[in-house]
């Protein structure tokens, strides 16, 4: 099968197409042919070195695609069904990818196969950080900073459905994004006094903060009234002397949650801003944009047929 290859850590251009044998699903995983992969800063990472894993590596850790073979009954997925799911740090910039049954799940009625390719990662991290540990509620005032990125423009999405007064810190070109998304305030994020603003916006500062980038946490502690929660789904940690809590996070793949997610982006209550698609070997464009910061999502067009349906 085609697939795109890491070799060597570093640069987008470190990365090219090249040929693999086929994945052998185990006894609790799927074989799933690739339609469209999603693309996001943990793929860059990857790349650059910041995991270190044995290479060459495929990229790519959310994909949308169509069930090959039977599954037999427990699995519950039929030949041709199609799912979409996180299998894992690698391997969905490929024809095929194998899933563990757990990690998988339906492609909602509501979404497009290339707007589900971009949902498992930045939607389930953005859920359990406003749903989980912040336990967002009516009426909190919820900051989210870098709230047009990937789980942010989720997390916003969230939590005003669930009545929270949402405060967007974001660049310029991304407010009427996130104002479209629900947030009920923004303010710039590159200003050097953004938390101010929002403590003055919020009389005294958010209830709760969806810190998304480490750049953005300090930022978000000053931002926060005392004794707020700080969730932040990276691996960053935050100075002493700031009277909050905070908890950094990592995401969790979950079928069952993409599951129980799967009625909001039917009803509209969840939306996927997908900024960019490209076709599978340019990937290192598709890196290129994540790189640049580009609001929403990226998404890797890996089936011929719909690319040329896409005309991409």
């Amino acid at each position: 099968m085609q697939a795109i290859l890491v070799e060597h850590f570093g640069g987008a251009e470190a990365m090219r197409a090249g040929e693999l044998g086929m994945p052998e699903p185990a006894r609790d995983e799927v074989l799933v042919r690739v339609l469209a992969a999603g693309v996001g800063p943990w793929d860059v990472e990857q790349r650059r070195g910041g995991w270190r894993r044995p290479l060459p590596r495929v990229p790519g850790a959310q994909f949308a695609g169509l069930v090959v073979g039977d599954t037999g009954a427990g699995a519950g997925f039929e030949d041709g069904a199609p799912v979409y799911g996180w299998p894992g740090p690698g391997g969905c910039y490929a024809q095929y990818v194998t899933c563990h049954v757990e990690r998988l799940a339906p492609v909602p009625a509501g979404l497009r196969v290339t707007e589900a390719a971009a949902v498992p990662v930045d939607a389930l991290t953005a859920d359990q950080g406003i749903t989980g540990i912040l336990a967002v509620g009516a009426a909190d005032r919820v900051l989210i900073t870098a709230a047009a990125s990937g789980p942010g423009h989720f997390a916003v999405q969230m939590a005003r459905a669930l009545g929270a007064i949402v405060v967007a810190a974001a660049r310029p070109r991304d407010h009427e994004l996130v104002h479209r998304l629900g947030a009920a305030m923004v303010v710039d994020q590159t200003a050097p006094d953004w938390p101010d603003q929002v403590r003055e916006m919020t009389d005294g500062g958010a209830d709760q903060v969806l810190a998304c980038t480490a750049s953005s946490l300090p930022g978000a502690a000053r931002a926060a009234r005392d004794g707020a929660m700080i969730a932040t789904p990276i691996r960053a940690g935050l100075p002493d002397g700031y009277r909050v809590r905070w908890r950094p996070y990592e995401g969790q793949p979950s079928g069952s949650r993409l599951i129980r997610m799967a009625p909001r982006f039917d009803d509209g209550t969840l939306t996927v801003h997908v900024a960019a698609m490209y076709y599978w070997q340019d990937a290192v464009q598709a890196h290129r944009a994540v790189e640049r910061g580009i609001p929403g999502e990226v998404v890797l067009i890996v089936d011929d047929d719909l690319a040329a349906a896409l005309e991409v």
